[in-house]
């Protein structure tokens, strides 16, 4: 069975630019959330680029890393190249 993790969403402040990533959309909070860098409240928007980008669909998040990784890397288990063998499968 697989853990899915809730989506970490890119912000950007709109008075001084800082980015920084939040849970959960700065819409959905109740008190507004503070940016790191000025300190002020309800200024983040969502970063439409860094939302964009392609790693967010290359995220996988399989038992051969404990924690969110690209697609098909060394330990994956959807790489193409993962050893079939017992002796290295024991070290995953």
């Amino acid at each position: 069975m697989q853990v899915y993790l809730p989506v970490r969403r890119h912000c950007r402040c709109r008075i001084c630019g800082a980015r920084q990533t939040k849970p959960r959309h700065p819409d959905e909070y109740v008190i507004g959330p503070l940016c790191t860098r000025c300190g002020r409240r309800n200024t983040l928007r969502i970063d439409k680029w860094a939302d964009s980008k392609p790693w967010r669909r290359d995220t996988c998040r399989c038992d051969g890393y404990h924690f969110p990784h690209r697609r098909g890397s060394l330990w994956c288990y959807h790489n193409p190249a993962y050893p079939v063998d017992e002796d290295r499968r024991l070290f995953a």
